[in-house]
């Protein structure tokens, strides 16, 4: 019998990478992006098909995605000021660095 169990582990991504992960990430998932929740795991993910993490390597499969779950039973959508954000939302505040009251004030304005 062959059973899949995740461990616990505890990584660190420095910071200044996060953008440009949120970055790969939204680009990999095209239009969706500004539909999907961004939660840990996509940064994650995007951290190890990066080469980031290299301990992690061996969770690439052949086909180039990586079977890793931030979250045990779902993954949880990443928030801020208690709003869910899409990947494209989350790309935007940490490019700008702007919270979400400044980033909703823009896209009403539009």
């Amino acid at each position: 019998m062959q059973v899949k169990i995740y461990v616990p582990k505890i990584i660190e991504i420095p910071s200044e990478f996060l953008p440009a992960l949120a970055k790969r990430a939204a680009d990999s998932l095209g239009e969706k992006a500004g539909e999907v929740s961004a939660t840990r795991g996509h940064l994650v993910r995007q951290a190890v098909q990066d080469g980031l993490l290299r301990e992690m390597d061996e969770l690439i499969g052949q086909d180039g995605t990586v079977d890793l779950v931030c979250d045990p039973g779902m993954e949880i959508p990443l928030e801020l000021e208690n709003r869910t954000l899409t990947l494209s939302e989350l790309l935007e505040a940490l490019q700008y660095k702007r919270s979400w009251s400044e980033m909703k004030g823009k896209s009403e304005a539009a």
